[in-house]
């Protein structure tokens, strides 16, 4: 059963005169990963886990290759991929060069028959507050950030917000304070950024 709330419509979209409203929206109750969907599907199914990661991989490298061919890209039931491009904007198309024009992403249209599968119970939350960072000290933040770091080495933005109650834009930006601060510093990029003590760190 899927949860659902009411949010206010948003001031820029409201029409002078209008009154406030609201509009129902979806809760979400988390992210279902790559993972657990190829164990689950592995388990209605003849074949491993690892044979349809192969094969999954696999299809996303060969739909990325048509889409970039300029392809409008039907797959199954989902619906039609194709892809983005984007450039500067000029007043004359004489004052763009194809060098500059790239792509830029993905549009996915659902089809019909996928919209259709996306059905179930909708239940009113019983939660009628939007989620907030939890308020703590900054000692206290650097206390469990340190400790953590003690025990494991390294940390990144998802377990410091899980251990600090912070949301994901405040963790972010505690973690930049931080090293600012000298405390930490950070290493890789992406999904792969995390942190790790400095020497200032250590003398904390």
């Amino acid at each position: 059963m899927a949860l659902y709330d009411f949010k206010k419509k948003p001031a820029l979209t409201t029409k002078e005169g209008e009154k406030e409203v609201l509009y129902p929206s979806i809760v979400y109750t988390g992210k279902i990963g790559t993972r657990e969907l190829l164990n689950e599907l592995a388990g209605r199914s003849t074949f491993q886990a690892g044979e349809i990661e192969g094969a999954l991989m696999e299809l996303v490298k060969l739909v990325g290759d048509y889409l970039g061919r300029g392809y409008h890209v039907e797959l199954g039931d989902f619906g039609v991929f194709s892809g983005k491009i984007k450039s500067r904007m000029v007043a004359d198309k004489k004052d763009i060069r194809s060098r500059s024009i790239y792509f830029n992403g993905v549009n996915f249209r659902a089809s019909k028959e996928f919209r259709a599968k996306v059905s179930g119970e909708l239940e009113r939350s019983r939660v009628l507050k939007f989620r907030k960072s939890r308020q703590l000290p900054e000692e206290e933040l650097q206390r469990r950030l340190l400790n953590h770091l003690d025990q494991h080495g390294f940390i990144n933005r998802t377990t410091y917000t899980q251990i600090t109650g912070r949301l994901k834009d405040v963790a972010l930006a505690d973690l930049k304070k931080f090293v600012q601060q000298g405390l930490i510093q950070s290493m890789g990029r992406g999904n792969q950024l995390h942190f790790i003590k400095t020497k200032e760190g250590n003398k904390q």
